[in-house]
């Protein structure tokens, strides 16, 4: 099941090639913590339909078969010497910086790999909505049940090195401004395959949306332009 912010950051990247510069194609872009397979390739050709090359980065052996897959390399988002400054258009991270320990080198990567004027565009979990509050408490096997078995299900170790999505911004501060930040409440996607909580988790989300309690919001999505 893909969650609000992973759908909208398909979205936003789908949107952003189409006001690219129509005449720089293909144009080149970069998954960061690309895992093993190409959904997300695939869900922005989708929305996009013209070509582009998209590189792929992560600390596992991230391969993935589909066209539009340019290099697939291993390395961790705040260290990417092989990957070129200034060679892509649009680089994201579909919930990857909860992973990330050292957020100031990863925002100094990640702008230095972007053109000028590039995008950063990342789905992540807002840390102080209550259902990632627990979960900093929780050992990574109770997020596995959790989460479940199956295809982009497995479950990673999380450092949270930004206490709130203010204080994410902030990092990335240095090299990006803030085009934009949306929310969503997400209880239920966790909470779904377990009837009665689940039912409680749908309730919950429908009350933090109607009254726009963003801090209660567990599923964020940021974009963000390079300075």
């Amino acid at each position: 099941m893909q969650t609000p912010a992973e759908k909208y950051l398909i979205e936003k990247v789908a949107e952003r090639l189409r006001l690219n510069d129509k005449s720089v194609r293909p144009v080149k872009i970069l998954n960061i913590g690309a895992g093993k397979d190409s959904i997300l390739e695939k869900g922005i050709q989708d929305k996009f339909g013209a070509s582009f090359i998209c590189d792929r980065l992560d600390v596992v052996d991230c391969r993935a078969q589909y066209p539009a897959v340019g290099r697939c390399l291993i390395a961790s988002v705040e260290s990417m010497p092989e990957i070129e400054s200034g060679g892509h258009e649009i680089a994201f991270a579909n919930y990857v910086l909860e992973h990330v320990e050292n957020l100031p080198k990863a925002a100094a990567e990640i702008a230095r790999v972007l053109a000028p004027a590039g995008y950063f565009i990342s789905s992540l979990p807002n840390p102080i909505a209550p259902e990632f509050l627990l979960s900093k408490y929780t050992p990574t096997k109770f997020h596995q049940l959790i989460k479940g078995k199956g295809e982009g299900r497995h479950a990673h170790e999380t450092r949270y090195a930004y206490g709130n999505i203010k204080e994410l911004i902030k990092i990335f501060d240095q090299y990006f401004s803030v085009v934009e930040i949306r929310y969503w409440p997400i209880l239920y996607e966790y909470l779904y395959r377990f009837p009665l909580v689940g039912w409680l988790g749908k309730i919950y989300d429908g009350l933090v949306k109607i009254l726009n309690i963003k801090m209660l919001m567990g599923n964020v999505c940021v974009v963000l332009k390079k300075k």
